[in-house]
């Protein structure tokens, strides 16, 4: 005994120490939301998409700016507040170039003059009637849908700004751009563009932790206090709770781990899986005093009797989220790894701080009452006779059930947006789709161009006209407006040498284009085609923008693309292969489903162990794995016939929702055994497991449920689907518990063994 309050008093002060040492470090936690992070890792892909980023540049960094004037762009005023603003924002530190109507200029060269001239596209200082400039401007396919909408109430800005800039540079330049529109007194205005996108989502993300944090702490002592009815049933447990929360989010500043996108919602997970083990325990312990033991007895029977099943618990939980591994985004195994690390941690508070906390505090009365005058006992008992009684039928629904939701799995369809995670009604959501239906979209289009024949460059006419062919069917079949590459400027330099006539905007002959390529070479002062031709000139590039309309759409695109290309393309010549950032979140989107299922394979299979080491019996953990994945094919069908997308934010669910919901089974189980082995008859020790763990097992689903479902209040449609569909999983897998269980247990499991 004296043991016991010893260890228990080691254990406080060592855990006080560690939680003032490790909630110190809280102060310097990090957000980061790193979009380069959902890339395939060490994929080839991913190594090709860097080594032609560094050939050229990124193709992510820069910001479109529309700026509107109703009903028509062409307006003198209009013109010189947007040419000034231009200007100005050249002028900053962190932009590389703007671009716009303004400030550009096309090339001409007339038959009576040997000399190339330049012609703005639009002068704003030269008079008010631009009809001829909007006529010119509407006849150039280069512009049109790029720098000014078919509407013409809007003109486009791109700006280059840094490659790769930090947090704060992206919140500098977006406060730049905003106070010199507002200076040039242009209100009307759209930006969208990594650097927007980057300070939106760290800012939400920080909001969001907080926000978390707070509903999950009023949760817990909500739930606590209907629990327990005193004041020592709330703060016990939320003791325990608070230091698990303090001791991952320490542990991943000590790392130096920021938080990202998926793991803004880890303190809650944590809040609320560590609550499962606290209430399991206290409830159990609580049950032993109703019974006359000591405090030190019932602690010690409380840990005897649930200790194996917790830790079980625990361990499946923590599997759940560790084969999140298998999923090959950074972002998603950091947040696997590290609330795999809070559950456990959550755990050994509970076997170190909490029996202090039991021993050292004043007993509630709410133990004084009797167990079996409680109306949990009388409204299991009522339900465990309505289980025998009903227990084919109960058989029979289950069947059903699982049946329809193997017809609903068929229904399911993988698809993924860049902006998914931004819920509809989000300005920055908004802006984003103005720009897909107004101009060419946001989604970057990379194709590399990579010249085979050795004894060839990019720079050779018959490789220029296999570039031509494939530019074609982008712009006519693929869906890109346009395409920035050495065609397009040579088809640009064609058009001027013929006096600007756009019936010339066409590839060149043989001659004019070496012409051409001299010429530009020669005059390139900027060397602005470094960012077309590498300086080998082996390497090119074919660059644009596309909306975001989705994988789905995406892949028929590019089936038919890669079908043009196997036909068309002279492949001992050139080889045109899709790289770019969109590219790779579409790749790793296509790994997903495959990954996520490998990854529930794993689970399973090492849960089905731990049960097959913990009960020695293989009807056993069958019935326990058929229990736990139902729950997860209701879900599956649930998003099949609810038309709800398979993407990240769907597909983690199942690992995670697999690892959590055995718990109850595992508490369940590990009671039935203990009851046979203390002699009870079948049908006895299963009356016995049913009403003594069936409150924990209700109480720990509601509040696991409840703790989720905090999730929706999340801006973030992915945090918001986690939320709802990991709370409708637990809610299925506790019926499923609750019922379908000891049905099984009843109808399969007649001689169990000792």
């Amino acid at each position: 005994m004296e043991g016991i309050r010893k260890f228990s008093k080691v254990s406080l002060a060592v855990a006080l120490l560690l939680s003032v040492f490790l909630g110190y470090l809280i102060k310097d936690l990090r957000f980061d939301y790193d979009f380069e992070a959902f890339f395939p890792e060490n994929d080839p892909e991913t190594k090709f998409f860097e080594a032609h980023r560094k050939r050229f540049e990124s193709d992510n960094d820069f910001v479109f700016i529309a700026i509107q004037n109703k009903p028509s762009v062409f307006e003198a005023s209009f013109l010189q507040k947007v040419d000034q603003f231009a200007d100005s924002l050249a002028n900053d530190t962190l932009v590389r170039e703007v671009q716009c109507l303004t400030n550009m200029s096309e090339y001409i060269k007339t038959p009576f003059s040997p000399l190339v001239f330049e012609k703005p596209y639009l002068n704003p200082y030269t008079g008010t009637d631009f009809t001829k400039d909007s006529t010119r401007i509407f006849k150039k396919k280069e512009l049109v849908g790029f720098f000014i909408n078919q509407k013409a109430d809007a003109l486009l800005l791109f700006v280059k700004h840094q490659q790769y800039m930090s947090k704060r540079k992206c919140d500098q330049l977006k406060a730049d751009i905003t106070n010199l529109l507002d200076f040039h007194g242009l209100k009307d205005y759209k930006i969208a563009g990594r650097a927007v996108g980057l300070g939106y989502y760290i800012d939400k993300m920080q909001y969001e932790t907080g926000l978390f944090i707070g509903l999950s702490f009023i949760l817990v002592i909500a739930f606590l206090a209907l629990t327990f009815k005193s004041f020592w049933g709330v703060w016990v447990p939320l003791t325990i709770v608070t230091l698990s929360m303090v001791w991952v989010v320490g542990f991943m500043v000590l790392v130096n781990q920021p938080i990202n996108l998926v793991l803004t919602v880890l303190p809650s997970i944590i809040f609320v899986v560590a609550m499962s083990d606290v209430i399991h325990l206290v409830s159990k312990f609580l049950d032993e005093i109703r019974t006359g033991k000591t405090k030190t007895d019932a602690v010690k029977t409380a840990y005897k009797e649930v200790g194996l099943a917790t830790l079980m618990t625990s361990v499946t939980t923590a599997i759940g989220f560790i084969t999140l591994l298998t999923v090959n985004m950074e972002p998603v195994k950091d947040f696997g790894i590290y609330t795999a690390i809070g559950v456990m941690l959550a755990f050994t508070l509970a076997y170190t701080v909490l029996p202090g906390l039991l021993l050292f505090t004043k007993t509630p009365k709410i133990a004084d009452t009797s167990l079996t005058d409680t109306a949990w006992y009388k409204i299991l008992h009522k339900l465990f006779r309505g289980l025998i009684r009903k227990r084919r039928q109960v058989f029979m629904a289950f069947l059903v059930t699982a049946v329809i939701s193997l017809i609903g799995v068929f229904f399911i369809k993988a698809n993924y947006f860049l902006l998914e995670d931004i819920s509809e009604d989000s300005t920055l959501r908004q802006d984003y789709e103005y720009f897909d239906n107004e101009f060419m979209g946001l989604r970057p289009f990379e194709m590399a161009v990579i010249v085979k024949d050795s004894t060839k460059t990019i720079y050779d006419y018959d490789v220029i006209c296999e570039m031509a062919k494939l530019e074609n069917y982008l712009t006519e079949n693929y869906g890109l407006r346009q395409c920035f590459s050495l065609v397009s400027v040579l088809k640009i330099a064609n058009r001027a040498e013929h006096g600007g006539q756009d019936s010339y905007f066409t590839l060149p002959d043989s001659a004019d284009t070496k012409k051409f390529i001299y010429q530009i070479q020669t005059f390139d002062k900027k060397n602005q085609m470094a960012n077309l031709v590498d300086s080998t000139s082996r390497y090119g590039r074919i660059s644009s923008t596309i909306g975001d309309i989705g994988l789905y759409a995406i892949r028929e695109k590019n089936a038919g693309l890669n079908a043009f290309i196997e036909v068309n393309i002279d492949h001992s010549l050139v080889e045109f292969k899709m790289t770019g950032t969109g590219h790779l979140l579409d790749l790793n989107m296509s790994y997903l489903s495959k990954n996520l299922l490998y990854g529930l394979l794993i689970s399973v299979g090492l849960i089905g162990l731990i049960m097959g080491l913990l009960y020695r019996s293989v009807k056993m953990v069958i019935i326990a794995l058929a229990v736990n994945i139902l729950p997860l094919l209701m879900i599956a069908a649930l998003l099949g016939f609810a038309g709800v997308d398979l993407k990240v934010s769907t597909a983690i669910i199942f690992t995670i929702s697999f690892g959590i919901a055995v718990d109850d089974t595992l508490h369940f189980m590990s009671r039935f055994k203990m009851e046979l082995k203390r002699g009870k008859s079948y049908l006895y020790a299963l009356k016995r497991t049913f009403l003594s763990t069936g409150k924990a097992i209700v109480l720990t689903s509601v509040i696991l449920c409840a703790g989720f479902l905090l999730l929706l209040f999340s801006d973030f449609l992915g945090t918001f689907y986690v939320g709802l569909l990991i709370s409708l999983t637990l809610l299925f897998a506790l019926l499923a518990d609750l019922f379908l269980l000891p049905v099984l247990l009843m109808i399969f499991y007649r001689k169990p063994k000792a």
